[in-house]
């Protein structure tokens, strides 16, 4: 199998990487370090608009680029690579929710995400539940003007920010998704301490609060299994982006620090500790790839693929983050130095839609049945 990218792929990747370099790279870490998460509305206008990255795999006829989940899966490597600080993986997991959808609202959302006009987060699972096993404690209830959606959502990423929600509940005839505004009646957003600094996270809770019906029990399902796999891979590439930055950071460091007259990188055990984590990170890299490639070719092995990639790459973030600030010494375990950004990415991205733990479980239930 060929794992070459096509030219205009590698166009993308390009221009991906020095946009963010330019406008969301060294300078926007050291301003998070020193001030904390500030969301850039000019900077996610600006994606949106000039690259169209939020909308990247939605449909031309409906706002978007029409490009497949391979291009996505480039922009999100290269999203963790520069450790973007901006809710780009929540909103398009809720456009991929929303392309579902024929409804006018649906269309509606997806071209105000292309203009750069709204964000969006999932909220998916209860306070009891997982990403894979939501719960039902979340309730829609239908009236003669629209769905009442009562319930609490756990672990929502980029909640603080969003400017509505695409959520899970369940209806009396099965499990649905909605469409909530964040200022809608009965929205309580509740922004909690997230080891990611650069992606917030908090519990929504919805008390009677107005909701538009997106997909229905019959559909809604499949679209969320689809979306958990199509999660575990975008995040997997995210993580290889992260695990490749903290390497190449590793080894930068080992090259230029000198003690005892030379390169520290000179030192076997360093070498030892760069070498283990390249070839953790390229195998990560290749399976995330291979994960990409079978959702867009819609093969049947896609979602043992993507718990594949997912723990490969969720381990392989750890130990080149980890390595990393080993390898700095004194000054990597400090606050001012950004070292610890990729180990926190790396650590918290890894527990988002599973750990490594559960998709080794996963891997091995999908692969017995």
């Amino acid at each position: 199998m060929d794992f070459t990218f096509a030219q205009e792929q590698e166009d993308l990747r390009d221009a991906v990487r020095s946009f963010l370099r330019k406008r969301a790279g060294a300078d926007a870490r050291r301003e998070l370090l020193h001030t904390g998460y500030a969301f850039d509305r000019e900077v996610w206008r600006s994606m949106a608009r000039d690259l169209g990255l939020q909308t990247l795999t939605v449909p031309e006829e409906r706002g978007g680029s029409g490009a497949g989940f391979l291009e996505s899966m480039i922009v999100f490597e290269e999203m963790g690579r520069e450790l973007f600080s901006g809710p780009f993986f929540s909103t398009v997991l809720a456009t991929w929710v929303l392309d579902a959808s024929a409804s006018d609202a649906a269309n509606t959302a997806l071209q105000q995400v292309a203009d750069g006009d709204l964000v969006l987060t999932a909220a998916i699972a209860d306070e009891s539940g997982t990403w894979s096993a939501p719960g039902t404690a979340t309730r829609a209830v239908a009236t003669p003007d629209g769905h009442r959606v009562t319930g609490a959502k756990a672990r929502v990423t980029d909640l603080p920010v969003a400017d509505a929600f695409v959520v899970w509940a369940q209806t009396a005839e099965g499990p649905s998704w909605f469409l909530a505004p964040a200022g809608a009646d009965g929205v309580e957003a509740i922004a909690e301490e997230s080891l990611d600094l650069a992606r917030p996270i908090g519990t929504l809770r919805l008390t009677d609060t107005p909701a538009t019906l997106i997909v229905g029990p019959g559909q809604a399902a499949a679209v969320r299994e689809s979306v958990d796999t199509r999660a575990c891979v975008a995040l997997a590439a995210e993580l290889v982006g992260t695990a490749q930055a903290a390497l190449d950071q590793s080894v930068e460091w080992s090259k230029s620090r000198h003690q005892f007259g030379r390169p520290i990188g000179s030192f076997q055990a360093l070498k030892h500790l760069c070498a283990d984590a390249l070839v953790e990170v390229e195998a990560a890299r290749v399976l995330t790839h291979y994960a990409a490639w079978a959702i867009a070719a819609g093969q049947a092995e896609a979602p043992v693929l993507a718990s594949m990639a997912k723990q490969a790459a969720a381990d392989a973030a750890a130990q080149a983050a980890g390595n990393n600030i080993q390898i700095h010494g004194g000054i990597g375990a400090t606050w001012e130095h950004e070292a610890h950004l990729w180990l926190r990415r790396a650590k918290a991205s890894g527990a988002l839609f599973g750990s490594p733990r559960q998709h080794r479980a996963r891997i091995s239930d999908l692969l017995s049945a």
